[in-house]
């Protein structure tokens, strides 16, 4: 199995690659050969000269060719299983390049396309603290890196169509096994976790239920849960001046006792940005996770949807997600809906074509994992 993953600057792939490499040795495969493109670029030019050059034909040539060598090595080395990393999209002074040689890409055959994701402020306040170190003369707003991570997602949309292959979103605080069982396995099925967020953020009981539910099932199941990535405890962030602070404990992220492939570092938090770059980026958030959840539900086999009236509320984001399901991306529903969600003398908004829909949590799960023994016996 050969994986093609690409991200940003920014995103975390070297803690990603270990990870994925003690996975695979935990499962008795041998090497897993592990390459980077931007090494081997480095050897061969100056990085902030490479970044900063109006010469973009030399730009192209120099990733042409860092890209070939790099392949070349994963040919010598004749590693059965392959991820081969690169930073694509460069973004530079508000330019994206280099524009993709897809024959070279072509020649390392990959099986398929691994787009990697994380939180744009974690990337925009990582950027800048490699920047106080560094001094690369690397400058963004927030704004910038959300435009990053959309580009970066139709590039890897691009490259896989033309290479005929799928290229999978997945964000790196995933745990590990998830991300090797999509990645290098292609295990099917794959679920999206649909649940309440935004009106039970506050309530620890309601989160604790659903933090319970979310362990069992990725620890059961391949799954996509959008609470890999946390963007909108940019909306809780306290302006203090001219800033607005992002504290760690605000975020809601993976369950405790289940590991993410990629953890924050302790020193992006508090995390300190610009209120007024917060603010710009608050008019499209919605809009912005609403794109990544979506995009996982593409990408997946069913949805498993979790209490959608919980406390009797209607939770917009979870019937958004079931809407999307059903009607455009035609995926299997399973809902949990209890007793205790309904209101009195109300009849249940999921007719009889929209999935199953169990009172009983036992059932809910036996008919999820009825569903998936299907993909194994095929």
């Amino acid at each position: 199995m050969r994986v093609l993953a690409i991200g940003t600057t920014g995103v975390n792939m070297k803690p990603l690659s270990a990870q994925l490499e003690k996975c695979h040795k935990e499962m008795g495969r041998g090497r897993l050969g592990v390459y980077f493109v931007e090494e081997e670029l480095k050897k061969e030019v100056d990085w902030v000269i490479f970044l900063d050059s109006d010469d973009y034909y030399w730009q192209e040539r120099a990733w042409r060719e860092a890209a070939t060598r790099t392949i070349a090595k994963v040919e010598e080395d004749g590693a059965e299983h392959a991820v081969l990393f690169m930073n694509l999209p460069y973004f530079r002074k508000s330019r994206f390049f280099p524009a993709v040689d897809i024959s070279v890409l072509r020649a390392y055959r990959p099986d398929v396309v691994v787009t990697l994701i994380e939180e744009a402020h974690v990337i925009w306040r990582r950027i800048q603290i490699r920047e106080e170190r560094e001094k690369t003369g690397a400058f963004l707003r927030l704004k910038d890196v959300f435009a990053w991570r959309t580009a970066s997602i139709l590039l890897g949309d691009t490259i896989a169509k033309a290479l005929g292959v799928s290229n999978i979103v997945v964000a790196v605080k995933h745990p590990a096994h998830v991300i090797y069982r999509i990645a290098l396995e292609g295990a099917r099925p794959r679920f999206y976790l649909s649940f309440p967020i935004t009106y039970v953020r506050g309530d620890p009981e309601a989160r604790r239920e659903i933090d319970r539910y979310r362990s069992l099932m990725l620890s059961k199941f391949v799954a996509f849960d959008p609470l890999t990535m946390d963007e909108r405890v940019l909306r809780l962030a306290k302006k203090r001046g001219h800033v607005a602070v992002v504290e760690a404990e605000e975020r809601w992220l993976l369950p405790p006792g289940v590991k993410p492939a990629v953890e924050d570092e302790p020193e992006l938090y508090p995390m300190e940005i610009p209120a007024d770059q917060v603010e710009e980026v608050l008019l499209d958030i919605d809009n912005l996770i609403r794109f990544k959840d979506f995009r996982y539900i593409l990408q997946s086999d069913a949805v498993a949807v979790y209490r959608p009236f919980m406390r009797q509320m209607f939770h917009r984001g979870v019937f958004s997600e079931v809407m999307y399901a059903t009607n455009t991306a035609h995926k299997r529903l399973f809902i949990y809906m209890p007793p205790e969600d309904r209101l009195a003398g109300v009849d249940s908004p999921f007719g009889a074509g929209v999935g199953a829909v169990e009172e009983d949590f036992e059932k809910f799960l036996a008919a999820i994992e009825k569903f998936a023994s299907r993909f194994s016996a095929g």
